[in-house]
């Protein structure tokens, strides 16, 4: 049995919230709201389930979400670097991310120390692209940055927004130079070459809603979603969905028919561009069971199961035609 739970589902773009209401403490277990710094962006916090487990089943928690991460990192990274000229938004991407002790909730510190060979006062690689500068440049998860072009990282409380800020700079040059110290205290100097991609990062969080939402710069993609669309083409429009939300900056406006069907539409396109199998993608979709159709076909801000279809189509003969006369397919 087929299922399809983001281009089909009754979704909201706007704030943090999708169809079904986040409570201030699914927020907290997700990983929002762990900063001290209201001001800053959600922490890598691990989300953990409602039940909150305790600090042994934390490592199978965390292998867990570092496997759905891995995966829609994979799965959202195409999307970003083919459609960077479509973007408004866009950033130097080096292929990996970071992490520090401090992202991890103070009572399973110990745990993160031992699982992940984290310090205190050190910034991690916590995960690297594969085929991504960061992969080319023998970069592995578990290193630690040491320097950024010859400008070392200090330890304490303000190396985060440190890094943050230098890496900002760093890598929108043409070339970056680090100094890293692998987990068994050997240091190596290497280099890459960011890539340029659209500025809107791809995250997991722990939910039994199956749903994925924007806030128009990041992506949120729930764990049951991930765990029911095993497919990667069909999580790819899933993710391209919302991502369109965010470059048309449809969260500064009221949800309409129109908005969404306009997603869909770019959607298609991103995919396309990224190398994904849209027929595919729409044949899925077509057969796929619906769980929220009743809601959807009833609402005044989401089009209806078939005029999805009916959209996903009409856009699929246009780019059809337009893929023999460009490279980088562009929106309507």
């Amino acid at each position: 049995m087929k299922y399809l739970f983001a281009t089909g589902l009754f979704l909201t773009f706007g704030g943090m919230t999708a169809c079904s209401a986040q409570t201030e403490e699914t927020l907290t277990l997700a990983g929002f709201g762990q900063s001290d710094d209201a001001s800053e962006t959600p922490s890598l916090i691990p989300p953990l389930p409602t039940e909150r487990p305790s600090s042994t089943q934390f490592s199978d928690v965390l292998s867990e979400y570092q496997r759905m991460n891995d995966r829609l990192e994979r799965v959202s990274a195409p999307l970003r670097l083919a459609n960077a000229e479509l973007c408004e938004k866009t950033f130097r991407d080096p292929g990996f991310s970071t992490h520090v002790l401090e992202d991890y909730p103070e009572r399973l510190r110990d745990v993160a120390k031992e699982a992940l060979a984290l310090e205190a006062g050190g910034i991690y690689v916590r995960r690297v692209r594969p085929g991504s500068p960061a992969a080319q440049a023998d970069i592995e998860p578990g290193d630690r940055i040491l320097s950024l072009n010859g400008q070392f990282i200090p330890g304490g409380s303000t190396m985060k927004r440190f890094y943050s800020a230098l890496s900002r700079g760093a890598y929108g040059g043409v070339k970056t130079r680090l100094l890293l110290r692998t987990p068994s205290g050997s240091d190596y100097e290497t280099s890459l070459r960011p890539e340029t991609a659209c500025d809107y990062e791809t995250h997991v969080f722990y939910s039994r809603d199956i749903n994925g939402h924007t806030n128009g710069n990041d992506v949120f993609i729930t764990s049951e979603l991930m765990r029911f669309v095993e497919d990667d083409n069909n999580l790819a429009l899933i993710v391209a969905h919302e991502m369109a939300h965010g470059i048309a900056a449809h969260i500064e406006q009221t949800p309409t028919v129109d908005l969404e069907l306009e997603a869909d539409r770019m959607a298609l396109v991103m995919m396309e561009n990224a190398g994904y199998n849209i027929e595919a993608a729409i044949e899925y979709w077509a057969d796929a069971v619906h769980p929220h159709r009743d809601l959807q076909d009833n609402s005044d801000s989401h089009p209806s199961i078939r005029a999805r279809f009916e959209n996903f189509k009409k856009e699929q003969a246009r780019i059809d035609k337009l893929r023999a006369q460009n490279s980088i397919i562009p929106f309507e």
